[in-house]
């Protein structure tokens, strides 16, 4: 009976090594197969890219994570040339042509995958993640209203009393000489959450008057974070139904941080909804039509369509973040180069101050005609678009063909801004921060127009950023507001730029350095601020 036991042990043992065998070489043919045709007979075979990048979303995925990914795309350029394959199924091309041919009107793409995983917890697509073109045209439709020319002129307003508290904020300690260093991004992200909830959902966070609500900032980037690297996982098909889920809270802090800022957009929304369902009850109309006044009464004329309750939380959750943040990381680099460079802060101060006499004065029209101002916005864009990296296209039925070469359906394509914001033969000397390059008149208007043809920021297109105008009436507001009150130095050394022993890509101590989580995250300058009426009185 022993040798029988025995005898049976041993078999088993062989048939479990050799299924071991058989599995660990069924997986080795398997990734050999796709890895070769990855190299040779993909559609993409033929262009160059980092050989991992290649066969592999890995690289990707991993430089996501790491919130460098612009970096990445910038080193690949350098060494590869205009067109670069940076992932298995994926082009980064760079070309000037590719940007209308890519984002434009008539471009043959449709948003790649990747989108499907930023608003799974609501449970549908935000109007920015929609990959359907048609139910992406009908929402930006239904959002015309909150951005139309009235509706900008009334935003003014509410944004003036933002950019009037984060002034007042920054000044204070300032009155008798200079103040305490304080952190400017800090004071940007809650300027930028402040005006931005205060236009959504009539009621403003209040940060810049309080502490109670500075932890979404917070839990917006390790949202970020999250979600972006989630994204391009390589088995995201079978992570994204778990999303959304309980099971997210035990993934990582970034995941659970995911749902908490998710329910905190929730709850904004529920309040709005909430007022707006008593209004109609009392026969009332409010008398602040802010972003959520036009989406819960928009209704298609077609259709009759009108917003589901998982549409309206996407949304929710889209304008918190996509509103504050182009608009503070900006605020912060301007504020970062205008004190790297004092002759441009200089000319800056002098045209806003000449241009008013009191700060009840500071508004449009008379805004919108400093043109340095603008220029100086512009130019901060350029170096630091707050999406730097490439945002994926899917190329349709038909293909693509841009520079002569032919895209065919399947294939994802994109634009990678930093890079050609960089670009040495659209933008001479592209790391130094020259607002000039921008205003007609101190420059050509041929070399103008090639800079803002290349320079996009909110990029182009139907699929464009809707709030676009919006967010420059705030970044005109805030930086006037401040400068026109106060003068502002570096304290100590000026923070927030590279140095030689950072990572590469990060040893301009010229450059306003960033996180590429999805939006950009960044920290510093560090200023001191002095009231403007000690040195003129």
């Amino acid at each position: 009976m022993y040798i029988f036991e025995r005898a049976l042990a041993i078999w088993q043992a062989s048939s479990y090594t050799q299924c071991a065998l058989y599995l660990t070489f069924t997986f080795i043919f398997y990734f050999f197969i796709v890895f070769t045709y990855r190299l040779t007979f993909h559609p993409l075979a033929r262009y160059p890219g980092p050989f991992f990048a290649r066969i592999s979303d890995w690289p990707l995925v991993i430089y996501c994570y790491r919130g460098d990914r612009h970096l990445w795309e910038l080193k690949n350029h350098l060494k590869y040339g205009p067109i670069v394959r940076y992932g298995a199924n994926s082009l980064s091309i760079s070309t000037p042509t590719s940007l209308p041919l890519i984002h434009g009107p008539k471009a043959n793409v449709k948003k790649g995958s990747w989108y499907k995983t930023l608003d799974i917890s609501a449970g549908a697509p935000s109007v920015q993640m929609e990959i359907n073109k048609h139910a992406h045209a009908l929402r930006r439709r239904f959002l015309a209203p909150a951005f139309s020319e009235r509706a900008l002129k009334n935003a003014e307003k509410l944004i003036t009393v933002s950019a009037l508290k984060l002034s007042k904020n920054l000044g204070l300690g300032g009155e008798e000489g200079w103040s305490e260093a304080k952190n400017m991004n800090d004071w940007a992200t809650y300027f930028g959450f402040d005006f931005i909830s205060d236009l959504g959902y009539g009621s403003s966070f209040g940060m810049l008057d309080g502490q109670e609500n500075r932890w979404i900032p917070g839990v917006l980037k390790s949202a970020s974070v999250f979600l972006y690297y989630v994204g391009y996982l390589p088995f995201i098909d079978f992570v994204r139904p778990l999303m959304g889920t309980a099971i997210q809270d035990y993934i990582s802090q970034d995941a659970a941080d995911s749902l908490k800022y998710t329910e905190m957009a929730n709850s904004r929304l529920a309040a709005r909804m909430e007022l707006e369902r008593k209004l109609k009850i009392e026969g009332k109309e409010t008398s602040r039509k802010d972003t959520f006044h036009y989406l819960l009464n928009s209704k298609d004329a077609v259709t009759g369509k009108t917003f589901t309750k998982e549409e309206l939380q996407a949304d929710s959750a889209l304008i918190i973040a996509a509103g504050s943040d182009g608009v503070a990381i900006t605020i912060a680099a301007c504020m970062f180069y205008l004190l790297k460079n004092p002759e441009a802060m200089g000319r800056l101060v002098k045209e806003i101050r000449e241009a008013f006499s009191s700060v009840e004065e500071i508004r449009n029209p008379k805004l919108n005609t400093l043109l340095y101002l603008h220029a100086c916005i512009e130019e901060t864009l350029r170096m630091n678009p707050p999406k730097p990296s490439t945002l994926p296209r899917e190329v349709l039925q038909g293909g693509l063909t841009i520079d002569e070469n032919h895209f065919p359906k399947g294939v994802n394509i994109g634009s990678p801004l930093y890079v050609m914001h960089h670009d040495p033969s659209i933008f001479p000397e592209p790391w130094s921060f020259k607002p000039e390059r921008f205003i007609a008149s101190e420059s050509t208007a041929e070399r103008v127009a090639a800079a803002r043809a290349v320079s996009a920021p909110f990029l182009i297109g139907p699929m464009n950023c809707i709030g676009k105008n919006m967010s420059f009436i705030a970044l005109k507001l805030a930086l006037a507001h401040v400068l026109f009150s106060n003068d502002v130095r570096i304290s100590g050394k000026l923070t927030g730029g590279g140095g030689k022993d950072e990572e590469e890509g990060r040893e301009r101590e010229d450059e306003y350095q960033m996180q590429d989580w999805i939006i950009g995250f960044r920290d510093g300058p560090m200023i001191e601020v002095r009231k403007r009426s000690l040195v003129e009185t």
